[in-house]
């Protein structure tokens, strides 16, 4: 008598460990996720205090103890901000005018520097508010003569705007009523070697 081996047919074991495998799997992939999302939000907090630890700022102040000045450096650049009670009228390019005085209220007038070195641009702000006891009809006629390049428009708050625009440069004159006088903004916004 010959013996064969006996060959169970299908389904003759019991289920192997597929389900355990697919569970296993699964907490492989999760934790995958998990350490890559700890992982980018510990870069990111490295990062940020990195960034943070290279931002300065300088305050100047006046004799009075009022900031006078603020400077801000970044790793992707600087931005400075002056107040000064005199702003040379000169480096607006725009017609003064006659017996107009700096508003002392304000400190007169300010400048703002902005560098971006990763997009190598610049940016200067050169601002000035004065103050006359003339007219603002008698003001608007000054500069309507004085600044013939400059477009004329009037605000419906009784505001009157005059703006010229070349490349990348503005010039800007706000004339307006306050307190029985006339106020006249006078701005220059362009790249620094412009103004």
């Amino acid at each position: 008598m010959s013996t064969q081996p006996v060959t169970p047919g299908p389904g003759a074991y019991p289920p192997g460990p597929s389900g355990s495998s697919t569970g296993r799997l699964v907490v492989i992939v999760v934790g995958v996720v998990l350490a890559v999302a700890l992982l980018t939000i510990g870069g990111l907090v490295a990062l940020s205090y990195v960034f943070a630890s290279k931002i300065r700022v300088v305050t100047t102040k006046d004799r009075a103890g009022r900031e006078e000045s603020v400077k801000l450096e970044t790793p992707f650049g600087r931005l400075r901000v002056d107040k000064h009670a005199q702003v040379d009228p000169k480096l607006l390019g725009i017609p003064i005018y006659p017996g107009a005085k700096p508003v002392e209220e304000d400190s007169g007038g300010a400048r703002v520097d902005l560098d971006l070195d990763f997009a190598d641009k610049s940016l200067r702000v050169v601002a000035l508010e004065m103050e006359t006891p003339d007219p603002a009809e008698k003001v608007i006629a000054f500069y309507r003569e004085n600044a013939p390049d400059f477009v004329f428009s009037e605000k419906s708050d009784g505001k009157v705007e005059f703006e010229w625009k070349h490349d990348q440069l503005k010039k800007a004159i706000g004339i307006h009523a306050r307190r029985g006088n006339t106020r006249i903004s006078l701005a220059n916004i362009g790249e620094p070697e412009a103004n």
